[in-house]
């Protein structure tokens, strides 16, 4: 987990707030499929919801922190 969990969670974070950002400098064209940035985002949104951000969080922390390795679940 360690290191591939914070690795997941910051591209997660990077993807989203990149994404974001595109969107509000082109306005609603960014979501045409003539410039495929609708993929991009369906991908990264897809990927960010499919691992919840808290639990993920938590058990990078936990990790950190305590050396605490998580038991393995549907999300690791």
């Amino acid at each position: 987990m360690g290191l591939g969990g914070a690795a997941g969670r910051h591209s997660g974070d990077a993807g989203l707030e990149i994404g974001t950002k595109v969107y509000d400098l082109t306005g609603a064209r960014a979501t045409s499929n003539k410039v495929g940035l609708d993929i991009f985002w369906r991908n990264i949104r897809t990927h960010s919801l499919h691992d919840p951000v808290a639990h993920k969080r938590a058990e990078v922390g936990r990790y950190a922190l305590l050396g605490e390795i998580p038991a393995p679940t549907w999300y690791t």
